[in-house]
């Protein structure tokens, strides 16, 4: 009951202001960010088409969302989020959000519903909120079951994860990757730790490599925690090399039947590897000012992780006191660590670390479920009761960060001062912040100031 109760309650929060008249006149931007078109689409295309293409959608997506550089259509450059291959278009991004879409879309799809952008984001917007609230629900059997947490802190650490991050004011509200990642990533924990405690239940294993498979097909991010969580497989387990090598072969054959999947359908639709949405990417795009843009990650005022979800620093504080009191499970907490780090690492080098038009620090997404487990060692110390009002001030700011995000993000900060990657030097302002820009758009409406962007006039 418990656990239905968590599902039910993230849903509507995630869901129910969208449908709301009042929210949508304080917030009309339907649709977060173009990335999450074409998971609209091939979702419908699966349905109704029994395919990937979208050749039948493109000119509905190109005449709202066109090429940034093409907006005249003078050169008809197909649009960034798409792939033009063999005469026909493809999404440019991993398909699995939009198969786990597919629930959501089969019936309107079939009963013929009308294709308006306004139809289709309740959709998107729906499936991004049914899938937050499944990771919140696996989350919290997660706490529970795998590392013994009791009820009322699994609970805590469950709203954290939902409410006080950017899964509340972005990866909830429209069809992005890294929600996926996240629930597929938290399955693979889920049954990893189900194995740790009943080690001859191998099928344990094989689902635990299932779902990081398929987290891996959803962002290639993925991949870092999958070869971390091998190594401490393996290393925790050489005194026992029979149990060792069933575990990784169950684990590895979970994850040799996601890619199985992958090849297949790279083969069919794609025909090359290289045709896949990130692959043009992978040699191009390092191109980040490190390491300031490292830093930027974890501090920049309009993108940072501690600045936009400041209860985190109870994550940095339990990996301490993991280390320094040896507890049971010291050396995960080690891995999940090195997961954080290693993902900021890699995202600061990428040329948008910062996550282009998004609400605060999207691409560090992928790892939130790591900093809600590296706060067990804290939420369970005696440092906890000491400190209990410190964490539900940060807790509670964080999550007033999320509804100002949710109320405010529509990319007008960023048509005013986004500059690009080649200069991040307005993702450092202070004045110029997204909080503070905000503040200043609301005086204009209260007539108070003549402009949010003085240097705009």
């Amino acid at each position: 009951m418990t656990q239905l109760k968590i599902f039910l309650i993230s849903l509507a929060v995630f869901f129910i202001p969208f449908i709301i008249p009042g929210f949508r006149n304080v917030n009309s931007l339907i649709i977060q960010s173009e990335d999450t078109v074409p998971s609209i689409f091939t979702t419908i295309s699966i349905i109704k088409d029994q395919t990937l293409y979208l050749d039948k959608y493109y000119v509905m997506m190109r005449d709202r969302y066109p090429h940034p550089d093409d907006k005249d259509f003078q050169k008809d450059l197909t649009p960034f989020y798409l792939r033009k291959i063999d005469g026909h278009y493809i999404t440019a991004f991993p398909i699995v959000t939009s198969i786990i879409s597919i629930p959501v879309f089969i019936l309107p799809v079939i009963f013929n519903m009308p294709l308006t952008w306004d139809n289709l984001a309740l959709l998107g917007h729906l499936s991004g909120a049914l899938i937050m609230a499944l990771a919140g629900l696996f989350m919290f059997k997660t706490l529970r079951e795998g590392f013994d947490l009791e009820e009322k802190k699994s609970k805590i650490l469950t709203a954290v994860f939902l409410f006080a991050t950017v899964n509340f004011a972005m990866l909830s509200q429209a069809m992005w990757q890294h929600g996926t990642l996240q629930l597929l990533s938290i399955l693979g924990i889920y049954f990893f730790l189900k194995h740790q405690k009943n080690p001859n239940a191998y099928i344990n294993m094989l689902f635990s490599g299932l779902f990081f498979g398929f987290a891996f097909l959803s962002r290639p991010t993925a991949g870092l925690p999958i070869l971390l969580i091998e190594l401490y497989l393996i290393f925790t387990n050489l005194h026992k090399i029979d149990n060792l090598f069933k575990s990784a072969t169950t684990f590895t054959s979970g994850l040799f039947i996601a890619a199985s999947f992958f090849f297949w359908y790279n083969s069919v639709f794609y025909y090359d590897i290289q045709n896949q949405g990130y692959s043009d990417q992978l040699f191009g795009s390092w191109l980040s000012p490190f390491p300031v843009s490292f830093l930027g990650v974890w501090l920049s005022p309009s993108k940072g992780i501690l600045i936009f979800s400041p209860v985190f620093i109870f994550s940095i504080y339990g990996l301490y006191l993991a280390v320094k009191n040896k507890i049971d499970k010291a050396g995960l907490y080690k891995i999940f660590a090195v997961i954080i780090l290693l993902h900021t690492l890699v995202i600061s080098l990428w040329k948008h670390w910062y996550g282009g038009w998004s609400f605060g620090y999207r691409m560090s997404g992928d790892v939130l479920p790591y900093f809600i487990f590296l706060m067990i060692p804290y939420i369970n110390s005696v440092y906890f009761e000491k400190t209990k009002k410190l964490f539900f001030v940060l807790f509670g700011l964080s999550v007033f960060i999320e509804i100002y995000g949710l109320l405010f993000f529509d990319g007008i900060w960023h048509a005013a001062y986004d500059l690009g990657f080649e200069n991040t030097s307005w993702l450092w302002s202070i004045k110029d912040s997204q909080f503070l820009f905000d503040i200043r758009r609301v005086l204009v409406k209260l007539g108070l100031m003549a402009s949010a962007c003085p240097k705009c006039l």
